[in-house]
């Protein structure tokens, strides 16, 4: 079994996901100048716009607002904010942060799975 047939077996893609919009990845990466991974493609495609478990979100192309649109000014911001902590030295990232895209993040509180 594949890792994305193991996720989708443990986290079943919402009914409504074939509904939303097609995603044109030629068009995608070329605003974005890079090539994507495949398994990020296959993620957002299958399980479209949303969160994991109310507590990590995938940047979506397009996204329905700024804070979750992969192709909109949340990831430079937050590779700005990598790049600030690591000419700082506080928290920085293991690699240069302007070869890094951004690509999800967290609501920055305790994953729900995580409370006792």
């Amino acid at each position: 079994m594949t890792v994305f047939a193991a996720l989708t077996r443990l986290c079943p893609p919402p009914e409504d996901a074939s509904h939303h919009r097609p995603i044109d990845w030629y068009r995608v990466e070329s605003v974005l100048g890079v090539p994507l991974p495949e398994d990020y493609k296959q993620l957002t495609s299958t399980y479209g716009p949303g969160s994991f478990a109310d507590y990590l979100r995938i940047y979506q192309p397009d996204g329905v607002t700024e804070w979750a649109d992969l192709t909109g000014p949340m990831p430079a911001r937050i590779r700005e904010q990598l790049q600030l902590d690591h000419d700082r030295g506080t928290y920085p990232a293991p690699y240069d942060p302007r070869q890094l895209l951004p690509m999800g993040g967290t609501d920055k509180r305790r994953a729900p799975f995580l409370d006792h």
